[in-house]
């Protein structure tokens, strides 16, 4: 059944990072990931249990025809997959839309195109994108309900900040298969 995002990952603590008309292959050699061979497979929940709390790695999620090629932090926290070097060599000759929630109305989101960084709002500044080309992404964050005087009740910054996405980009997932086992690598720390 294919789900938002939102309904998948928790709103505390995540990244992912959606890349636009590659193959799982395209963002692996863009990695630099030079073993390719047997992936190790982790779920959502047990990635951190076997990788480690400090570990530079991702959770690849490619869905059966679709457009976007998904990054999923193993450590939300660290956001690997949002960090501009990374952004920056995913995205070119296409684009890259990414989401980082470290904590508590502390949500970054960027939008990479042709291997530059247009668009980036750090939510917490409570300020419309920033960038050579911040429109589209200023746009969908404001219909999502931020730069308001006054936010809605019970509005989650993460959960917003992810809806707003997957509304501008249409961006959809598999809930089952992205909770489940994914190929999962560790970025190389030279691309950051």
């Amino acid at each position: 059944m294919v789900e938002r995002l939102s309904e998948v990952l928790s709103s505390e603590c995540f990244c992912v990072t959606a890349v636009g008309g590659l193959t799982r292959q395209d963002v692996l050699d863009r990695l630099e990931i030079i073993d390719q061979g047997a992936l190790p497979e982790c779920g959502l929940d047990d990635a951190i249990e076997q990788l480690g709390f400090d570990s530079w790695a991702v959770r690849l999620y490619e869905p059966a025809e679709a457009e976007w090629v998904y990054l999923f932090d193993v450590n939300g926290q660290t956001g690997v997959a949002h960090m501009e070097p990374v952004l920056r060599r995913l995205s070119q000759g296409t684009e890259a839309v990414s989401v980082w929630s470290l904590l508590d109305s502390t949500t970054h989101v960027t939008h990479a195109r042709d291997g530059e960084i247009i668009a980036t709002c750090s939510t917490w500044l409570f300020e419309p994108a920033r960038g050579s080309d911040p429109g589209r992404l200023s746009a969908a964050l404001r219909r999502a309900g931020f730069f308001l005087e006054d936010e809605p009740e019970g509005f989650d910054d993460a959960r917003a900040a992810l809806e707003s996405v997957e509304n501008e980009f249409a961006l959809r997932v598999e809930a089952d298969a992205v909770r489940g086992p994914l190929p999962t690598v560790k970025v190389p720390s030279q691309l950051s």
